[in-house]
């Protein structure tokens, strides 16, 4: 029962011995199932398994406990400072996708006029030399789009502007939340 006891309010055997008023090798050997406990160590774990179904140990009948205590104002500013992270990173985020954007415009630029350049029916002074040229404007603006700057970064910097957007979202609703301001202590907002 005391490690049941024990789990149950997270104590550490340190913790219920000094509540028994017991070392802690009585309290190891008693969730052992040695010998039980001394009848004033017996007595306090009667009230403490009482106190944890909220009655007061009373030897002519138990009796309900006052009620629990309030659970403590939560401290605000860890989450008013995430809530500040995600707001302060999302912009810093948005403002590099637009120039990711801007990096991309002349590299879609050049694919979108390849096409007309290879087409070309007309004389050209040194064919090889034209098409080495296209093909190495062709691979610079595919690798540039493929990994620097074109859908596949675009996408990752939007996935990841919107977990920060959401998770500020969240932590907004969280802080406008009556229980949570009405709680704040002096210097919590």
């Amino acid at each position: 029962m005391a490690d049941s006891i024990r789990t149950h309010l997270g104590f550490t055997q340190e913790m219920l011995a000094g509540w028994l008023g017991v070392s802690r090798v009585s309290v190891a050997l008693a969730e052992q199932g040695h010998p039980h406990l001394p009848y004033g160590a017996g007595l306090q774990m009667a009230r403490l398994v009482l106190a944890t179904q909220g009655l007061v140990y009373n030897p002519e009948g138990n009796t309900p406990a006052p009620p629990a205590l309030p659970l403590p104002a939560p401290d605000l500013d860890p989450l008013v400072a995430r809530l500040d992270y995600c707001q302060h990173r999302s912009r810093n985020l948005r403002r590099a996708l637009e120039r990711l954007r801007a990096q991309a415009a002349p590299l879609e630029a050049r694919l979108a006029t390849l096409p007309a350049l290879r087409t070309w029916t007309g004389a050209v002074r040194n064919p090889s030399l034209e098409e080495s040229w296209l093909a190495l404007i062709e691979h610079e603006a595919s690798s540039g789009l493929r990994y620097d700057c074109g859908q596949g970064p675009h996408k990752l910097l939007e996935a990841r502007i919107a977990g920060l957007e959401r998770e500020a979202q969240v932590l907004r609703e969280l802080l406008e939340t009556p229980e949570l301001s009405s709680n704040a202590g002096p210097g919590e907002s």
